[in-house]
């Protein structure tokens, strides 16, 4: 069978020892290796580069991008403030009895704002 094999397929050697494979296959191999693992590398570092957040030291925003973030951060606090009281008013209604029209006007009104 396996002359057979190595007759149609004359290019295909077969190695039953290591020892047997001629060295600079062998460095092809470990060579291939070696770059497909600095290359994954690579890959993963550009990946998980734009997953890190923070600034780098040296590096300073200019007005604009803090005027931004400073808006951007006023109106996060607003709508907490909001969530935080409709939570607070919806349990106060749940307290009692969840059912009554207590409760059935908190979370009505709950849904009608914004």
């Amino acid at each position: 069978m396996n002359e057979q094999v190595e007759r149609q397929y004359p290019q295909f050697t077969i190695h039953a020892a290591e020892a047997t494979i001629p060295r600079y296959q062998r460095a092809w191999v470990w060579g291939v290796v070696a770059l497909a693992i600095l290359l994954c590398g690579l890959v993963t570092g550009w990946l998980l580069s734009g997953t890190v957040s923070g600034r780098r030291p040296g590096i300073q925003p200019n007005s604009s991008q803090l005027a931004t973030d400073g808006t951007a951060l006023a109106r996060q606090q607003a709508v907490n403030e909001r969530l935080h009281a409709r939570i607070v008013r919806l349990e106060q209604a749940l307290v009692g009895d969840a059912c009554g029209p207590e409760a059935l006007e908190a979370m009505t009104r709950s849904r009608r704002e914004p």
